[in-house]
């Protein structure tokens, strides 16, 4: 029996998602997997094996739910972990926005760079060198599939902690391509791709239809995408969407390529947008709109739920776009399939330093997961990337080090932190995150 850990299985949502993608496909559903949650929450364990169950039974599939709080028990024999966890919660999450924002930091989410990327990271990466120790023993041919964020300093603090079959997913790229359909009104099947960089400041290096590139029409029609989206209509406790796609089109203009993570993220990654609150007015949300959004998210979750578990509202079994279960599909089968991975540059892309993760197109079968090369990127490109990695660097280090110096070394190479701050007003923002965090740095010298 093949057995799937899932690392913060009491998110009940997330989990509902890759099962409901296991079940979509007929040799995973009748394959016996033992699917094993795993939380340091017993309620939100309980629930999630509670809808997961149900699921299983509505659909008379052949997988059985276990579920424990001992990290031990879930990684033993596994053949695949699923890691999706956020360690100090929304606690922390919280600290991380509004102690930089006092200071002047404006972050919309900082959950990639930045200091909320950079504490997130210090909380998590122990975590999961726990979790690389024990998978040495207990299952050290597993394939380990990181969801947590920030995806590419954690997928690397796992695979420096010795688990090279290691790969971390976002949905960005792909999700993307149907928003781009829609603004040209395309077939979003018909529409080819190519993407690449790092998690999060990633751009689609190829984008046409049919032999067509799509570039031009998106420049000559970003004036109307920007406008479109000042209309768009969000839930009732969802931000407004002043300046929406300002951003993305802003850096098709001026880089020539587009991100494909989502407008909100995208000012944090640079010197440009969110540098003082008259900025916002232009290009979109306040500060701390993730962390509202996630703490509102996950209260209207927990309902949906519960309603899922009574019976009260439907499960609905639509495969996803996700491409964790896609891996899985192909490592068991063999089915050759393409996705966008985050793992160990080493050459992939060429004028990126080789041990930085990268997200570049896979090729994935039953026998393993190959990274492809995208040689060497637009050189702007690049330079908007670079300063990216000197964070992830700095901070690995810091955390390999336990040095304060290196921490706050690091969010002074931040783009936003240092078109924002001075030198002696990032040491005072690091001085009151550390004492936030200072469970977390008890052992570490200045």
């Amino acid at each position: 029996m093949k057995k799937i850990a899932f690392i913060g299985g009491g998110s009940a949502k997330f989990v509902r998602t890759n099962v409901i993608d296991l079940l979509s496909f007929p040799e995973l559903r009748e394959a016996g997997f033992e699917l094993n949650l795993m939380d340091i929450n017993p309620q939100r364990l309980d629930r999630a094996r509670a809808l997961l169950e149900k699921m299983i039974s509505e659909q008379k599939a052949n997988l059985y739910v276990r579920a424990t709080t001992d990290l031990q028990t879930a990684l033993s024999g596994a053949d695949f972990v699923i890691i999706t966890i956020m360690v100090g919660g929304l606690r922390h999450y919280e600290s991380d926005t509004f102690i930089p924002a006092r200071h002047g930091v404006l972050q919309a989410v900082g959950d990639t760079i930045g200091p909320g990327s950079i504490l997130r990271t210090l909380r998590t990466a122990p975590v999961l060198q726990q979790i690389v120790g024990h998978l040495r023993l207990l299952a050290p041919n597993a394939w380990v599939i990181n969801y947590a964020n920030p995806m590419a300093m954690l997928t690397r603090v796992l695979i420096e902690a010795g688990h090279e079959k290691t790969v971390g997913l976002c949905h960005s790229i792909q999700s993307t391509i149907p928003i781009i359909a829609r603004w040209l009104n395309l077939p979003a099947a018909e529409i080819d791709y190519t993407a690449a960089g790092l998690n999060h400041v990633n751009f689609y290096l190829k984008l046409e239809h049919r032999g067509r590139d799509l570039y031009p029409d998106l420049l000559a029609n970003a004036d109307r995408i920007i406008r479109e989206a000042e209309t768009w209509e969000a839930d009732a406790w969802a931000p407004v969407a002043r300046g929406y796609e300002r951003v993305r089109m802003e850096l098709v203009k001026y880089l020539g390529y587009l991100p494909a993570e989502g407008p909100w993220h995208q000012g944090d990654y640079y010197p440009w947008f969110r540098k003082n609150r008259e900025l916002l007015k232009q290009y979109g949300p306040q500060e701390g709109w993730s962390y509202n959004f996630d703490r509102i998210l996950a209260e209207k979750g927990s309902q949906e739920i519960d309603d899922l578990i009574s019976g009260q509202e439907k499960i609905k079994y639509d495969r996803s776009n996700d491409y964790g279960v896609q891996i899985i599909h192909s490592l068991a089968t063999g089915s050759l399939r393409k996705i966008h991975g985050n793992v160990r540059n080493d050459g992939s892309i060429e004028n990126l330093p080789r041990e930085t993760v990268v997200e570049v197109p896979c090729m994935v079968d039953s026998t393993g997961l190959t990274p492809c090369r995208a040689g060497r990127i637009p050189p702007q490109l690049a330079a908007v990337m670079l300063p990216h990695a000197a964070v992830h660097e700095l901070t690995l280090a810091a955390i390999r080090e336990k040095s304060r110096t290196l921490l706050r070394q690091a969010l002074q190479a931040d783009p936003l932190t240092a078109a924002v701050l001075t030198l002696p007003q990032i040491d005072a923002l690091a001085h009151e995150l550390f004492d936030e965090n200072k469970d977390y740095l008890h052992d570490w010298k200045d």
